[in-house]
């Protein structure tokens, strides 16, 4: 099936590429506009702006000489009303909350990531889950990657390997190797196991969904434009905090770590 089919007609076929590869591409999810106010937003919070009163809990740019060629800054929703709106937008969740059989979602950390231009591997990220980062988390966590710019095979889009979230943690892998062909070394891969990488292209207002073990990295921006995207971190029903750090002690607050959808009213 072409996956320019809207997400509510192809509901059940992103639910199935979901289960067995561990990570699926929906496109047209968030209305264009707010994008497009959103992309603006993003732009404006890493340059150390603010329309809430409020900063990001952290802003990171590579070191070096010369202009950064990639930029994260996390919660940067705290620091723009705009962010806030288009993360709690209801439409969407209800489309992902299907897909990944959640009764609950609650975004529970928020990165924005904006890579320049750059056709050396200096803004590359390497191979890795995301579960060896949330150890603080049991049970079913997952990331849903939105697009504020359209990303092609030339602007640095995500690369999966498919039906890697059936191994299980697979160790802390380095996100900073910038040689995605070397960065496989160190993973303990079974035996057997065949790498499919899968290059996740998605237009501006889609989403990628991956699983926690799903391994995943990104090249370079090729491109003459920024790619600008949020990678919001999901909890679920089915999951449990064993270990409240910092990165996870504003729960309580619901304009950092909004409940996007509930199919239990009053949770």
């Amino acid at each position: 099936m072409n996956d320019q089919v809207t997400a509510a007609s192809a509901v059940d076929v992103f639910r199935q590429r979901y289960a067995e590869d561990g990570f699926c591409v929906i496109p047209a999810l968030f209305p264009l506009e707010a994008v497009r106010e959103a992309a603006l937003a993003a732009e404006a919070v890493a340059a150390g702006e603010t329309d809430t009163g409020l900063m990001p809990r952290l802003r990171e740019r590579e070191a070096g000489d010369g202009p950064p060629r990639l930029v994260k800054v996390a919660e940067p929703h705290n620091a723009s009303h705009a962010l806030r709106r288009l993360i709690t937008r209801p439409e969407p969740w209800h489309v992902i909350a299907t897909v990944t059989g959640a009764r609950r979602l609650q975004i529970w950390a928020v990165d924005l990531f904006i890579k320049r231009p750059e056709a050396t591997p200096r803004s590359n990220v390497g191979w890795h889950q995301d579960g060896p980062y949330a150890t603080y988390w049991e049970g079913d966590i997952f990331t849903v990657w939105v697009a504020l710019s359209d990303v092609s095979a030339e602007t640095s889009p995500l690369r999966y390997v498919r039906g890697s979230h059936r191994l299980g943690p697979v160790g802390k892998a380095d996100l900073f190797r910038t040689d995605p062909d070397l960065a496989t070394a160190g993973l303990a891969l079974p035996a057997g196991f065949t790498w499919t990488e899968v290059a996740a292209a998605v237009p501006a207002g889609g989403i990628a969904v991956h699983h926690r073990n799903t391994l995943h990295a990104s090249g370079p921006n090729l491109s003459s434009q920024s790619r600008v995207s949020l990678a919001l971190r999901v909890c679920t029903d089915n999951c449990t905090l064993v270990d409240k750090t910092v990165q996870v002690a504003h729960l309580d607050d619901r304009e950092l770590a909004p409940v996007v959808y509930s199919a239990d009213p009053g949770t």
